[in-house]
């Protein structure tokens, strides 16, 4: 519940700045295929994966799955992707970032936002 509290932010954060999102995780569950949010804008594409987490740190392995979905996503959807510029985006409540994480980043296409949890 406190995911989805989450996503729910993340999902207001996005339309205040002018996109148009669909809530992916919440509105298909666990059939969201490892994406929370699109969120479009234009010609612009942001595939959003959302994670609340106050504890745990984000391992390098979390971003390798998520680029993975991503990949996986676009491939099954070209159509929709196939004219607009797609950011992937990893977005999370944690402010603890490890080098793998840090080194994973300097190497792939992807943007990584931590933004704090407003219960």
């Amino acid at each position: 519940q406190k995911g989805d509290k989450y996503e729910l932010q993340i999902v207001r954060h996005y339309k205040q700045q002018g996109y148009k999102v669909y809530p992916k995780g919440l509105k298909e569950g666990r059939r969201d295929k490892g994406i929370d949010i699109i969120a479009y804008k234009g010609k612009e594409a942001l595939l959003i994966q959302c994670k609340n987490w106050e504890r745990s740190q984000v391992k390098q392995e979390h971003l390798r799955i998520f680029l993975g979905d991503c990949t996986a996503y676009i491939e099954q959807n070209q159509k929709i992707f196939a004219k607009r510029s797609v950011r992937r985006v990893f977005v999370t409540s944690c402010e603890n970032v490890d080098y793998g994480v840090k080194k994973f980043l300097e190497e792939n296409d992807m943007e990584y936002k931590i933004i704090p949890y407003f219960a």
